[in-house]
């Protein structure tokens, strides 16, 4: 349905209503345009001879046309106009010169100083209504704009508010979230050493007779598992710590390229397990100012994730290099790689790099979301390139300001 012969009809409707301002020192004339507008149903029409009232109508009052002589004492037409413009400010009111001057220089300069139109003395009653016809329904097509941009600002900051609300509460959730993992990854921990220091001392023991056999591996079974709960535990104990900003950086000269081989001899029989080959690619040594407790579980994380999600027979490569921009530690596999979806949410928390429920692989997802904390604490960031199929390369970018020259 069109709705534009309804709006025609409004703005009609409106115009008929309009509040109009005559101002001429005649009052002859007054009474004709008067006349003449009411006639054609104006039912709004207001008409003064002196113009030195004018300003002080025109701020008691807002009308949506003025007809206006040139030619007046006291005030001319040109003066009253640049009176009145900052009383009308941002608002449009037309303005329709009445003269009888014909000159090209009153036209021009009526234009210039805000006048909307004008019309020559003596006029015909007809171009007299069609033109403040046509400059009505301007004015009024003006005000409903505006009106509705109002009703547009008041919605969007309704909106923005009720949208700044839910923010707050989200974070506010989020911290109580994460305030509950603290505290039951504290609460956790006690009974967690407990277990693992007692299957401890019962593997220990693997020498006396009166201990079956069967015992001791499942001291040994309770011990793995414990470790493994508790390295999870640690996990979560270690992002929340970095979600509520409770992170100390100790900064120390860390060589890189050591780090590394660490991390490489740590995770071996990993890797052997699954017969990936992990090779370092030659570098020369590499002196960042860090934290090299952090900086160590950034590799490794990386480095177990390559070796876990690879394939039998994979190969991760590790290089290090010193750019302008700073050092960087790149990890790259050959392995089945990230699915976009799962890349699009690689660094958020519990995302795991397999999309299913039913995972081959163990881990809560809190990896590389540890990973992306650590590396920005150090100024860093952390940048990931995978496509199914073509495996998984992992940068960590540290800053210039980071590098050292030496290892003091």
């Amino acid at each position: 349905m069109d709705k534009r012969p309804m709006i025609t009809e409004e703005i009609n409707r409106e115009t008929k209503d309009a509040a109009i301002l005559i101002v001429d020192d005649n009052g002859s004339n007054v009474d004709l345009l008067r006349e003449i507008l009411r006639h054609q149903g104006y039912t709004q029409v207001r008409g003064e001879t002196d113009p030195r009232l004018i300003p002080d109508l025109c701020r008691a009052t807002r009308y949506d046309i003025l007809l206006l002589d040139i030619r007046m004492p006291h005030i001319n037409g040109f003066q009253l106009i640049e009176l009145l413009r900052p009383i009308f400010a941002d608002d449009y009111v037309p303005i329709l010169v009445l003269t009888a001057q014909t000159d090209q220089e009153t036209r021009r300069k009526s234009l210039e100083v805000g006048a909307s139109d004008f019309l020559t003395k003596p006029f015909v009653a007809w171009e007299l209504l069609q033109r403040v016809g046509n400059m009505l329904q301007i004015r009024m097509l003006y005000k409903k704009t505006r009106e509705q941009n109002r009703e547009l600002e008041q919605r969007v900051t309704e909106r923005t508010r009720e949208l700044t609300e839910a923010l707050a509460a989200t974070r506010k959730a989020d911290r109580a979230k994460l305030d509950f993992l603290s505290v039951v990854s504290h609460e956790l921990r006690t009974p967690l050493n407990a277990i693992i220091g007692f299957s401890e001392m019962i593997s220990a023991h693997d020498d006396k007779p009166q201990i079956p056999a069967d015992y001791l591996d499942y001291a040994r079974l309770i011990e793995e598992s414990g470790k493994h709960l508790l390295d999870m535990v640690n996990r979560i104990l270690d992002y929340t710590k970095g979600s509520t900003g409770a992170v100390n950086v100790e900064d120390r000269p860390v060589a890189l390229r050591d780090l590394v081989s660490r991390c490489i001899s740590l995770l071996m029989p990993k890797a052997a397990a699954k017969t990936v080959s992990v090779i370092l690619e030659p570098s020369p040594p590499l002196w960042v100012r860090g934290d090299e407790r952090r900086l160590r579980e950034v590799v490794l994380s990386i480095l177990d994730n390559a070796i876990k999600f690879n394939a039998v027979n994979g190969k991760v490569t590790i290089s290090l290099s010193d750019s302008l921009t700073g050092p960087v530690v790149t990890i790259a596999d050959n392995g089945p790689g990230i699915a976009p979806d799962i890349r699009a949410r690689i660094f958020d928390p519990f995302t795991q790099g397999e999309g299913s429920l039913d995972r081959r692989h163990d881990g809560i997802g809190l990896g590389l979301p540890i990973v992306q904390r650590h590396t920005q604490h150090h100024g860093g960031r952390v940048e990931l390139d995978s496509e199914p199929g073509c495996g998984t390369t992992v940068r960590v970018c540290l800053p210039a300001e980071r590098r050292l020259d030496r290892g003091g």
